[in-house]
């Protein structure tokens, strides 16, 4: 009885090992992230990092599992186009995360993302050029999930000073890097530096924030309040205490980027279990370690009953991730886009085995979930079966997309189509009234 125990403690620990995968591997396909990096911009400086930031943490979220909506140098009408699909795509998430780089605005205490085409000359162009933090915002905490939010958004904006002078007497409400942010339950904002300050573009490939947020994001098994805490010593030591990243957090549980890789909760073998001796010793041969099931020594009369072992069976079930990374490698060569081959089993993934499965009907795939026949399958496919199919402001040339082109003095809308756009006329400000004045008093008149 104590072997059988034994046996049914080491079926437990496989099913525990199962169980706690599939789990873990649950967990990471339900999230999500909006990645901006706005560089080039038309009107104002433009800056030389953002976009290298912004790239760079889009593959690691991708890396750790994330199901990424990024965008680089960003017309308004992208920027919007952009923030709808990853709101939809948002919608069944457990965790969702906005990353943002370029230049941003607070004015009134309202934060402000600057695209690059935006043409900012007085207060009222806020509303009609730039995109609020708040609407972005509000979008993420429509579900009960975690919210993160990382802004490397306050460098040093000229857009923010000729507005602070175009304001006169109310540029006291333009302030200085971005205002901090009320938010919900749930949901945790850092800036690249604390609010009301400037942070530094960087003199390397990326600014001081991101480059140590990309040194901390995919340690394992670390929380993301700790993580903020060794990026703000690191961009703190790099910059000479100029600059200090600020988080502010309504979470009300733990978050981890990467967790920690799953140990085998089997045992190396079933340990040994000691039995009763025998009244008369008798020489026996050296058990062998293998668990082994003794149903019984004698048969009911006395008789010797031959020896009956098991070995529990060696069921060799491959590692889930593996495969998952496999058949994500082979649905990428069939032209399938399964996006990176993380081993990540997500709704992109499934999405490109549904396309496989509809332009390889002889296939016959039951279902969308990896498994070895389905690998095996894909491996012995050769050629592109699912077609090129390109993005609305591309076109497909001798099997490659390309961007559309438009005619001289026109621009490609985020809809693939070309506009001229509208002609800004400069405003003619009037003169400064005179600083004399004069007033009538008892008749006199005085003047300063």
């Amino acid at each position: 009885m104590h072997k059988l125990s034994g046996i049914a403690q080491w079926y437990a620990a496989l099913l525990f090992a199962a169980v706690l995968l599939s789990m873990t591997t649950a967990a990471q396909a339900e999230r999500v992230a909006l990645v901006v990096g706005n560089a080039q911009y038309e009107n104002t400086q433009p800056l030389a990092n953002p976009r290298n930031d912004a790239e760079a943490v889009a593959a690691a979220l991708r890396n750790l599992g994330f199901d990424v909506f990024d965008g680089y140098d960003l017309t308004r009408n992208a920027f919007e186009e952009l923030i709808r699909d990853f709101a939809r795509g948002a919608q069944d998430a457990d965790a969702a995360v906005l990353y943002y780089a370029g230049h941003g605005l607070e004015v009134g205490n309202i934060n402000y993302l600057v695209p690059v085409d935006a043409n900012i000359r007085d207060e009222t162009d806020l509303k009609f050029e730039t995109v609020t933090l708040d609407d972005i915002i509000g979008f993420m905490e429509r579900e009960n999930r975690t919210n993160l939010i990382f802004l490397d958004a306050c460098r040093d904006n000229p857009m923010a000073r000729n507005l602070s002078l175009n304001m006169g007497t109310r540029s006291v409400a333009v302030g200085r890097g971005l205002a901090p942010v009320e938010t919900g339950v749930g949901t945790l904002i850092a800036y690249a530096t604390q609010p009301g300050n400037v942070a530094l573009d960087g003199v390397g490939r990326h600014s001081p924030f991101t480059d140590a947020l990309l040194d901390h994001i995919a340690t394992p098994d670390l929380d993301v309040e700790i993580m903020m805490r060794s990026v703000r010593r690191d961009v703190m030591q790099k910059t000479g205490g100029q600059q200090i990243p600020w988080s502010s957090s309504s979470l009300t549980g733990s978050f981890i980027f990467q967790n920690k890789p799953a140990q085998s909760a089997l045992p190396a073998s079933v340990p040994p279990v000691s039995t009763p001796k025998p009244a008369t010793p008798a020489p026996q041969a050296t058990p062998d370690p293998a668990p082994e099931i003794e149903l019984s020594s004698v048969t009911p009369d006395g008789a010797e009953k031959p020896e009956v072992a098991a070995t529990p069976p060696q069921i060799e079930q491959p590692d889930e991730r593996e495969l998952a990374r496999g058949l994500q490698t082979e649905l990428n060569r069939l032209g399938c886009n399964a996006g990176a081959p993380d081993g990540i089993w997500g709704r992109k993934s499934r999405a490109a085995l549904a396309l496989l499965a509809k332009h390889a009907p002889a296939a016959k795939i039951a279902g969308l979930e990896p498994t070895e026949a389905l690998l095996h399958h894909a491996e012995q496919l050769e050629g592109r079966i699912c077609p090129l199919i390109c993005a609305v402001t591309e076109n497909l040339i001798n099997g490659a997309c390309q961007r559309k082109t438009c005619a001289k003095g026109q621009r490609l809308s985020s809809r693939g189509q070309c506009y001229t756009p509208q002609a800004t006329t400069a405003r003619t400000r009037s003169a400064p009234k005179s600083s004399s004045s004069c007033f009538t008093y008892n008749g006199q008149t005085y003047c300063d």
